[in-house]
C-alpha cells in the first residue's frame, strides 16, 4: 500500500465501507478496510495510512473513542481523520472537531468523499 495515497476507512457496515472503498479506488487511492473502531486503530498503527475515513456511530469502540486512541498514539497522532455520521449533535461535532477530525455529514455524494479525503492528503 502506497503511504502518501493510502487511505484507510473504518465502518461496522459492510454496505458503506465497500461503497466508501468503490469512490475512494476510483479517485486514485489505496484503500484498507476496517470493520470496526478497535480493527481501525491496529489497521492505522500497522499501515500508517495518509488519511483515515470513519464512521462516528459504532458498537463497541465508538468512532469517537477509536479517535481518541489514534490521536493518543505518537506513531499516528497526526494522521488526518474524516468523521462520518448519519446523526449530528453539535457536542458530537465539537468533540470530533476538538480532537482534530473533519465532520461530515451523511448521505454525502462520492465527489464530495473524494474532495474532502484530497484536501487531507497533501499533493
Amino acid at each position: 500500500m502506497s503511504t502518501r495515497q493510502s487511505v484507510l476507512v473504518v465502518d461496522d457496515d459492510p454496505f458503506m465501507r465497500e461503497l466508501t472503498r468503490v469512490h475512494l479506488e476510483g479517485a486514485g487511492h489505496a484503500v484498507a478496510l476496517a470493520d470496526g473502531g478497535a480493527e481501525g486503530v491496529l489497521k492505522a498503527r500497522a499501515l500508517a495510512p495518509a488519511a483515515i475515513v470513519m464512521d462516528f456511530s459504532m458498537p463497541g469502540l465508538s468512532g469517537a473513542d477509536t479517535l481518541r486512541q489514534i490521536r493518543a498514539d505518537p506513531d499516528i497522532s497526526k494522521t488526518p481523520v474524516l468523521m462520518l455520521t448519519a446523526w449530528s449533535s453539535d457536542a458530537s461535532r465539537r468533540e470530533v472537531e476538538n480532537l482534530g477530525a473533519t465532520w461530515l455529514e451523511k448521505p454525502l455524494s462520492g465527489e464530495a468523499l473524494i474532495d474532502a479525503v484530497g484536501r487531507m492528503i497533501p499533493s
